[in-house]
């Protein structure tokens, strides 16, 4: 009955240390696709594009005019090298809504 117990353990072990290395060599990949111009996401939610890149670190654009010098380690996925996004434009604000019509009739007929 021990060597059982000893055989579940020892199978633990070994999909364990196999999801580690594949999860180790999948950021290993992510990080030699970094290259100025591609899309980034960082861990923290902020999205933008590589500006520059140093050994251990890189400078996000997440809008025009704002830069962000993080770690390589800071990104959770890359996406291929793309065209800048064109400038966001703002959304027009809504006139004021108007009154019902309605209200306008119960005090006509009111009088």
């Amino acid at each position: 009955m021990e060597w059982i117990f000893l055989v579940v353990i020892a199978g633990m072990f070994v999909l364990t240390s196999m999801s580690n290395r594949k999860r180790r060599r999948l950021a290993l990949e992510m990080t030699e696709k970094l290259q100025p111009g591609a899309f980034v996401v960082l861990l923290g939610g902020i999205k933008g594009h590589i500006v520059s890149i140093s050994e251990d670190s890189l400078v996000v654009e997440s809008t025009p005019g704002t830069k962000l010098e993080v770690l390589k380690s800071a990104i959770r996925s890359v996406e291929a090298a793309a065209a800048k996004p064109a400038a966001i434009k703002p959304v027009a604000s809504k006139p004021a809504a108007k009154k019902p019509a309605a209200k306008a009739a119960a005090k006509a007929t009111s009088k």
